[in-house]
């Protein structure tokens, strides 16, 4: 998906949310533009009086400066466009006159005319105001689209932007006190905006969770190519990698369970999510690699066992021993076959590190790790009869 940003009258792509906006978007991947369009200086055009005529703004040159924007735009790419107060009254007219076909638009403090509040204003924007679009034919060329408006905005009467938005069939959205919905109200980012533009994606799960975890500032180090391996401290990350990728999991999940660590707990939420995912995706695989089939007599880890059974989990058992040779990592998960996340312990089995990775040749040997334990894993339907069974069977087995 492509992003195009339009700042409005005396504004500039440095302005108000718009750089936030562009940083987070480029953080999942997207394209985004902030076109800059020619605009007056407002303490130039107050000395020259309201009867000058602007010197810089103008539809005309708007349009001429957005043509070199609209020639890179490729055949069937996908675009989002988001304008500001006189940014979306200026995207009906790019689209009309260069024929534009987008997937999307969020409009924010739109209008189409305005009363002549602010000479100033008035008199930059004056060019651009038009009632009589083919309405029609630009909700073909928008088939969806927001608009943002606000109770008191001293600029824009709300009126003024729900007429734009039922003439373009816009799902209107209310943001009370939010005055123009920019810098003047200390409004230097615009997570709303950015949630819509989000709606627009097809984000892999690795890519979400990545999102949400900015948003809690808690991989802030995180830039461009190099968000394909993250490192996250394990005493504030586990739990909360655990239960995002749990409520969000779609197809798949793949995951190990290395028995000489104690310190889990079978009813904790991280378990119970983990248990519900199983139930909805009917695809969750958890392996529990022994570390010794004494470590299975624990009551903890039975009642574990039997609440992951009764809960949808496909369960197996696997004597570490018999893989260790080709599978380097006891503890890791494979989520939706988009990203690893492997658990990193100390000898006295207390985890140090947890490492997400979405790099294609690590996702490759974690999968081979995956088909290498599914080899000498066993089945278990009963948590009782099935464990004590493979304990007997492995422990011969290990005193041979």
């Amino acid at each position: 998906m492509k992003f195009v940003i339009f700042h409005g009258s005396f504004g500039s792509p440095e302005g108000n949310w718009f750089p936030e906006l562009k940083e987070k978007l480029g953080y999942l991947g997207q394209v985004v533009e902030i076109p800059s369009f020619p605009v007056d200086d407002w303490e130039e055009l107050t000395k020259a009086g309201p009867k000058a005529a602007p010197r810089r703004q103008n539809l005309e040159k708007w349009l001429e400066a957005f043509e070199m924007v609209a020639k890179g735009f490729k055949s069937g790419e996908k675009l989002c466009f988001v304008g500001h107060s006189l940014g979306c009254l200026f995207i009906l007219h790019a689209i009309e006159r260069f024929n534009l076909q987008l997937d999307s638009a969020i409009f924010v403090s739109p209008f189409l005319t305005l009363p002549p509040k602010m000479w100033q204003i008035d008199l930059v924007n004056r060019s651009f105001y038009k009632v009589d679009f083919d309405f029609e034919k630009l909700r073909r060329h928008i088939p969806i689209s927001y608009v943002l408006y606000s109770d008191n905005d001293p600029y824009v009467d709300r009126k003024y932007s729900l007429d734009f938005a039922g003439k373009l069939g816009s799902s209107a959205i209310f943001v009370k006190g939010a005055a123009h919905m920019n810098i003047e109200v200390n409004l230097n980012e615009f997570p709303l905006v950015y949630e819509l533009c989000k709606t627009r994606l097809d984000l892999s799960l690795y890519q979400r969770y990545l999102a949400h975890r900015r948003e809690l500032f808690a991989v802030p180090y995180i830039k461009g190519k190099t968000e394909e391996i993250v490192y996250i401290d394990p005493r504030e990350g586990v739990l909360d990698e655990g239960l995002f990728h749990f409520r969000n999991l779609q197809r798949e999940g793949f995951a190990t369970f290395y028995t000489a660590t104690t310190f889990w707990e079978p009813h904790s939420d991280y378990m119970q999510e983990a248990r519900k995912a199983g139930r909805r995706t009917k695809n969750l695989i958890r392996v529990f690699m022994v570390a010794d089939p004494s470590n299975l007599d624990r009551p903890m880890m039975r009642e574990q066992i039997r609440l992951d059974i009764k809960g949808g989990i496909n369960v197996y058992l696997c004597l570490y021993d018999e893989v260790k040779t080709s599978v380097p990592e006891p503890d890791f998960g494979i989520w939706d076959g988009e990203y690893v996340c492997i658990v990193r312990f100390d000898r006295n089995n207390k985890p140090t590190e947890i490492e997400l990775n979405s790099r294609r040749k690590d996702m490759d040997e974690a999968r081979r790790w995956r088909q290498e334990i599914l080899k000498k894993a066993v089945l278990i339907a009963n948590a009782d009869t099935d464990i004590d069974a493979f304990i007997r069977k492995k422990a011969v087995r290990k005193a041979d």
